[in-house]
């Protein structure tokens, strides 16, 4: 069960629930930490059961996981999911695949394009699915001589990887044609250019004929799949045979539309920093400078995070973090290890308070949203932004 650290600051933050399932099994204060994020299972099982019931249980899910699970750690959530019988899993890196394959020993890997032959002992080891993008990317793979599981990825409008769709017909017949590869799937990724490209129906349009005459001539894989988040949530009718959520599954839907009514809630819960240093300023110091923020006889705190953990270095003017309940505004610039703050106006903050840059504290909030302004970025940008030194603790459900 999760525990509870004894709390610092009792006129600060609300009470925290430690670690049930840390990759450390220690609050930040037994670790001496200076700033830290806190990761919310209990969001990713709650997100997770919703999509699951919106998609039903004859469509496969299969949970992306990259970017180390959007910043929420590969092998906790992997652990979370297998639990709750996720169909498979979908990453990018091979770092990734082990984390992933570690919490789930039998569970099926996609992985999306990013590695090579050169990676050909992985896969094997690990028995990941591979992507084949096109002609000479299955001629490479076919050199290394063993047996592949993989699936064909086809360019519906995306630009990026995958066959063109003139050319789809042929990559499959040429696969089928492989007595060491099997065929598990087909997927698209439709494309997020907004007016600037052609829509999710106008891409789907272009795959659903080439499905028909893979279908006339045995070749239609058993697995079609075009729909990740933002489709899921705009497009129902494209679900098909899976689905493959990512920021959805970490409740990072931003202003997307959604037609399902899906209630998801971000993973990402908090990030917190403490006062590592407190004075007030006075003449012995110089003048103040000649930037915005500074001001004679100011007070300042300072925190223990910086650019170096996965903030801006130039946050919009006005943002601001939580120190017992109160708004500090952030003094820049951001430091590589450090992050002043105004607490002229909160007499009462002390050394080794927490200040709260994502999160609650008493009837203030700063949500992720609000964070994402304050970056300059959106909600994802946020979760995978961050470093990997700045640890992750993880809340139990």
């Amino acid at each position: 069960m999760a525990h509870r650290a004894p709390n610092p600051n009792p006129a600060g933050s609300p009470s925290r629930r430690w670690p049930m399932n840390s990759n450390h099994h220690h609050g930040p204060l037994q670790l001496g930490e200076a700033a830290w994020r806190e990761i919310d299972l209990s969001a990713i099982a709650s997100n997770y059961r919703a999509i699951r019931m919106a998609i039903g249980s004859t469509t496969k899910f299969i949970a992306c996981l990259k970017q180390d699970a959007y910043g929420c750690g590969a092998e906790q959530v992997a652990a979370l999911l297998c639990a709750a019988d996720v169909d498979a899993f979908g990453v990018v890196s091979i770092a990734d695949a082990l984390a992933v394959r570690k919490a789930a020993p039998r569970k099926p890997i996609l992985m999306y394009p990013g590695i090579g032959p050169n990676a050909v002992e992985l896969v094997r080891k690990l028995d990941l699915t591979i992507t084949i993008s096109g002609e000479e990317d299955l001629r490479s793979w076919l050199s290394t001589g063993i047996p592949l599981k993989i699936f064909v990825k086809v360019d519906l409008g995306f630009w990026r990887a995958g066959v063109a769709p003139s050319g789809l017909r042929h990559l499959i017949d040429l696969c089928a044609s492989q007595a060491n590869i099997v065929v598990d799937g087909l997927y698209a990724h439709l494309s997020e250019f907004g007016q600037a490209g052609a829509s999710a129906p106008e891409q789907v349009t272009r795959l659903l004929p080439l499905l028909k005459e893979l279908e006339a001539t045995g070749h239609r894989p058993a697995t079609i799949m075009v729909s990740s988040s933002e489709s899921l949530l705009r497009h129902p009718e494209f679900d098909m045979d899976a689905v493959d959520p990512g920021a959805l599954l970490f409740g990072l839907t931003g202003a997307h539309a959604d037609r399902r009514g899906l209630i998801v809630r971000p993973a990402l819960s908090a990030i917190k920093a403490r006062i590592v240093a407190l004075k007030a300023s006075d003449d012995s110091m110089g003048a103040p400078p000649d930037l915005p923020g500074y001001r004679a006889a100011m007070r300042l705190a300072v925190l223990g995070i910086g650019w170096g953990q996965g903030m801006p270095r130039y946050p919009r003017s006005k943002t601001a973090v939580l120190i017992r309940g109160r708004r500090a505004a952030i003094v820049p610039p951001v430091h590589l290890e450090h992050l002043r703050v105004d607490v002229s106006d909160i007499p009462e903050a002390k050394l080794g308070d927490e200040a709260i840059l994502l999160g609650a504290s008493g009837a203030e909030r700063i949500t992720l949203q609000d964070l994402a302004d304050a970056w300059d970025t959106d909600e994802t940008g946020v979760a995978c932004g961050l470093r990997e030194n700045l640890r992750r603790i993880h809340l139990g459900e």
